[in-house]
């Protein structure tokens, strides 16, 4: 028999439907150029697309891309970033925003946080990492990434180190505000 989370867990991923491919590096011949190799700039172009995708298919509305003075508050979402480049992808939201989006992937209302509203944020997260890597496979295997960190609270923060590069964009979408950082460390 399934727990609870499980059943939430495969409700999102059947509703979704965000089919990241695989990437096969040894399908690459030949050395990597080096307009080939990461930058801080091709990530944020292949996050946007990312957060467009999968924002955009699971809400059925594209995000707005908006400023933010500092990320939200309240839930953090967070998979580690490994092998080609290192670092993490992280989803912050206030805790009433992180139960619209959960009421909007499960089709559901969540008054509250719980386990499956934190579930569901995790999912989304890992989904646009998934999607990060899709979109940053012409680099070959670019990175690995980890199973979610659900963060909850008001009394903590994420940093970048001073050797790390970051992009912090925040989106809104069907009302709902929240921002995904990405840090990516310097070798």
């Amino acid at each position: 028999m399934l727990n609870p989370i499980s059943v939430h867990g495969q409700k999102i991923i059947d509703k979704l439907k965000v089919v990241v491919r695989s990437c096969d590096p040894a399908a690459r011949s030949e050395p990597m150029s080096e307009s080939q190799v990461l930058t801080i700039s091709s990530l944020e172009t292949n996050l946007r697309n990312a957060i467009e995708e999968v924002i955009g298919t699971t809400f059925g509305d594209a995000p707005e891309f908006i400023d933010l003075d500092k990320s939200a508050k309240g839930m953090s979402a967070i998979i580690g970033i490994s092998d080609g480049i290192s670092g993490y992808l992280a989803f912050h939201v206030s805790p009433e925003n992180g139960c619209k989006i959960a009421g909007v992937m499960l089709d559901d209302t969540y008054p509250e946080v719980d386990d499956i509203v934190c579930d569901a944020i995790g999912e989304l997260v890992n989904m646009l990492g998934g999607s990060l890597k899709k979109f940053s496979s012409g680099y070959g295997e670019p990175f690995k990434i980890s199973v979610p960190t659900i963060v909850r609270g008001k009394d903590y923060e994420t940093h970048a180190s001073k050797n790390a590069e970051q992009v912090l964009l925040g989106i809104r979408v069907i009302s709902v505000c929240f921002t995904v950082q990405l840090v990516v460390y310097s070798n």
